[in-house]
C-alpha cells in the first residue's frame, strides 16, 4: 500500500489527537479522560531546611475524592518543599472541572519529637490559576491548579 505525504501527515496528527485525549472517537461507553495540571507546595516557616511532608491532597467531588498526592508515614520521607520539584504534574480523571467542589489537604511533617500539622482542612474550588493555601497549625500548603480538561 501506498501513501502519500498528505495521508502520513493524517496519520500523524491522528495519532497526536489520540495522545493527547483531545479525540472525541472512542468505544461506546467509554469514559472520556481529562487532566488535571498542579503543582503542591509545602511550608513549615518554624522549621529548618526543607519539611518532610506525609499525608494526602484531594479534590472533592460530590460522589468522591479524587486524590492528587500522597505520602505515607514511613522512615524514609523525602525532604521537599515542592511537588513536584519543578514544572507540574498531570493526572488523568473522568470529570470534568464543574464536578470540583473543594481542594482538601491533609498534611502533617516529620519531627524528631513530634509531628507538626502543615494543612488540615479544606476550601471551596473557585476555579484554576487561583493558589488554594490550606492552614494548619504548624505551617501551610499551597496548591495550584493550572488547568482542569
Amino acid at each position: 500500500m501506498v501513501v502519500g505525504r498528505f495521508g502520513k501527515m493524517s496519520v500523524v496528527v491522528v495519532a497526536g489527537l489520540l495522545l493527547t485525549g483531545l479525540s472525541g472517537v472512542g468505544s461506546a461507553g467509554a469514559v472520556q479522560q481529562t487532566r488535571v495540571a498542579y503543582s503542591i507546595e509545602f511550608a513549615n516557616p518554624d522549621e529548618s531546611g526543607d519539611p518532610e511532608p506525609y499525608g494526602a491532597v484531594v479534590l472533592r467531588l460530590a460522589d468522591q475524592d479524587r486524590l492528587l498526592w500522597r505520602q505515607g508515614r514511613t522512615e524514609d520521607l523525602p525532604s521537599r518543599w515542592r511537588h513536584p520539584a519543578t514544572g507540574f504534574a498531570v493526572e488523568e480523571v473522568e470529570f470534568d472541572e464543574d464536578a470540583v467542589e473543594q481542594v482538601c489537604a491533609y498534611v502533617h511533617e516529620r519531627d524528631e519529637a513530634s509531628d507538626d500539622q502543615l494543612a488540615y482542612g479544606c476550601l471551596p474550588y473557585r476555579g484554576h490559576y487561583e493558589p488554594y493555601v490550606i492552614e494548619g497549625q504548624d505551617g501551610h500548603v499551597t496548591v495550584n491548579i493550572y488547568g482542569i480538561g
